[in-house]
């Protein structure tokens, strides 16, 4: 079998630095085709609470390989996860955050 998605349910939302209302998303497993192209779902979790929908997305686990354009010069050692978000990095021992 070949993972082809990755399983993702919106749980919520949140508001970034800039003042964006953005959607929280959780990866709750992939989906995997066979030979005969039977279709087979591996959850590795289940959102609950009253942000959930109860819906799942199928993302292809290759939709971002090679079609981003560059970022600008600030943002090119910005890591970021499976959905394309930033992470954050701890702060130094000593540092508080900026809020």
């Amino acid at each position: 079998m070949q993972k082809t998605h990755d399983l993702v349910a919106t749980v919520g939302k949140y508001t970034d630095r800039e003042g964006n209302e953005k959607k929280r998303f959780q990866k709750c497993g992939s989906a995997f085709s066979d030979d005969q192209g039977r279709i087979s779902l591996k959850l590795d979790a289940v959102p609950v609470g009253q942000e959930w929908s109860g819906w799942l997305s199928l993302y292809d686990v290759d939709r971002d390989r090679g079609q981003q354009s560059q970022p600008p010069q600030h943002q090119q050692n910005v890591v970021r996860d499976e959905f394309g978000d930033p992470v954050r990095s701890p702060m130094p021992q000593g540092q508080n955050e900026p809020f």
